[in-house]
Formats: C-alpha cells, sequence, structure tokens
C-alpha cells in the first residue's frame, strides 16, 4: 500500500529525501529533514539578525499628485515633464498628450536614462553600506558567523567558475585581482571546488579574471594568494586542497581572497603593507 501524501520532501536541493517528521524553517518557511533544518544547514538568514546587520535607513514616502489618489510610493516617480510624481496607476495623466509625438518620446528616453542612472547610484550607495556593515559584523564573534553566512547569499548568485563543478562542492570567494599601473581593480565573486588543490585554483581564477599566469614558468613574477583580512599567504603549498583550509578554519566559504603578482624567491612571500592597505580600502 502507498502513502503519496505521507511525509514531505526536504527542500535543500542537494538533498530532496523524503522525511516523515519533516521540520518547517521559522524564518523561510520552508520543509527540510532533521539534518537541514537548522539556519546555517540551508543558508537561512534569521529575520533578527538580518536586521542587525542592515544599514539604518530612513524610508520617505512620496504621495501621488493625482487629486483623487492617496497612494504614497517609497521611490519618487517624477514626470518627466511637470516634474511632480505620481503612482503607476496615474503615470500616463496627460502632460505628454499635448507634444509631438518625436518630441514625447525623447522626453521619455532621457526621463528613463536619468531613471537608470540615479538606481545605479543608489545602488552603489546601499551596496557599500552593506559590506561596510559586514566587514563590522565580522569583527565581532558573535556576528561574524552570520556575516558571513550573508556574504556566501550575496556571492552564490552571481559568482563565476567552472560550470562543471557540482554545485555541493562550489566554495565561494570575493577575489581582488592584481593591481593595474598600481590601481586597484575592482573585486570579482569567483568559485572554486572543494576538492581542487591551491595551484588549480589559481589558474582558474586567472582564467576568469583575464589575467596573466606565468607561475609555469621561471625568472617571471608569480600568481599568490592571500587573505584580504590580515593579509596572510594561502599559497605556500599549492597542492594544498582548498576543502582541507575550509575545514581547519584557514579560510571560509564567502571569504575575501587577494591574487597578487610576488617575487617568489624572497622569504616570507607577503604583499607589502601599502598595497595591502590600498585592497582593503578599496572594498569598503
Amino acid at each position: 500500500m502507498e502513502f503519496p501524501d505521507f511525509g514531505k520532501q526536504c527542500a535543500n536541493k542537494d538533498c530532496k529525501q523524503l522525511d516523515f517528521l519533516p521540520v518547517k524553517c521559522d524564518n523561510c518557511h520552508a520543509v527540510f529533514c532533521k539534518d537541514h533544518s537548522r539556519f546555517d544547514s540551508h543558508q537561512c538568514v534569521p529575520i533578527e539578525s538580518t536586521n542587525d546587520l542592515a544599514p539604518k535607513l530612513d524610508t520617505i514616502w512620496f504621495e501621488c499628485t493625482h487629486d483623487s489618489c492617496i497612494l504614497k510610493n517609497p521611490c519618487e516617480m517624477l514626470c518627466p515633464k511637470c516634474n511632480k510624481h505620481y503612482c503607476l496607476a496615474h503615470r500616463h495623466h496627460g502632460c505628454l498628450d499635448e507634444l509631438p509625438g518625436k518630441e514625447a518620446r525623447k522626453i521619455l528616453r532621457d526621463a528613463a536614462k536619468k531613471s537608470k542612472d540615479q538606481f545605479t547610484i543608489a545602488k552603489e550607495e546601499a551596496d557599500k553600506k552593506i559590506e561596510a556593515s559586514l566587514r563590522q559584523a565580522e569583527l565581532q564573534p558573535e556576528k561574524r558567523r552570520m556575516a558571513q553566512q550573508i556574504r556566501l547569499m550575496k556571492l552564490k548568485g552571481k559568482a563565476l567558475g567552472d560550470n562543471k563543478i557540482p554545485v555541493i562542492d562550489r566554495v565561494y570567494f570575493t577575489v581582488h585581482p592584481p593591481m593595474k599601473d598600481n590601481k586597484v581593480i575592482s573585486p570579482v565573486p569567483l568559485f572554486t571546488s572543494k576538492t581542487w588543490t591551491v595551484g588549480r585554483t589559481i589558474d582558474l581564477f586567472a582564467v576568469r579574471l583575464k589575467i596573466e599566469n606565468r607561475n609555469d614558468k621561471s625568472n617571471t613574477p608569480k600568481l599568490r594568494v592571500f587573505k584580504l583580512e590580515d593579509g596572510e599567504h594561502l599559497s605556500n603549498k599549492m597542492d594544498s586542497v582548498i576543502g582541507h583550509m575550509v575545514t581547519d578554519g584557514l579560510i571560509f566559504n564567502g571569504d575575501s581572497l587577494i591574487l597578487h603578482y610576488v617575487d617568489a624567491t624572497k622569504n616570507p612571500i607577503e604583499i607589502e603593507p601599502e598595497k595591502l592597505e590600498e585592497y582593503k580600502l578599496s572594498s569598503v
């Protein structure tokens, strides 16, 4: 006899096992087996913890100009002609009707470009505030783990790597490329495999960042990897396995790393303090 409605499948995409005593997450409301029911087991951020790390923003509400409308919006949507705010329902309120079609289209195009530019600026500012909050939280032992989980979730949606790596084996990092003409380049979210070595990971990162990698040649600067947090050199042993480094606590999934050209004949291998500071400042 079959019982098709007895039990639930675990919502973890790498599990999906049928559990007869499933647990419902209080935060995301998805159903999980006992092994994936904890917040950190399915990368779920408790609401109260997220609020602690989120930048405090005062929301301003804009009231629709239309006489009979009482709607308010958190985003200001100005008419490109009369420069007044209207809700989506009243955005076509006749202002452009009297203009020739070509002129009206130009006004709308200009308005769309202006809105896009404003959104880009606002997003950049919000990202900076979130990053500053995360970096501050990572310095506090009681908030460090949660900050790492938030950073990891942000990385997963946009990271690049080798798509042949199974999702369950992926380890994510924010990677700062080597400086170019003594100028810091924006970091890039990347992923590698927990089963790969440091050397193979450096090769992958070099390909994804489109930078020269001459680690196999003699008498040339070598690509080495360092932690952004303290400049610790992570590639002393190029055959070290990434997964083991995560398990040992040397790095964590979602960490920020630096790829940097060094003279490998020097001992110890390190980043110049002033350059490390520049990398740090660029990430704030």
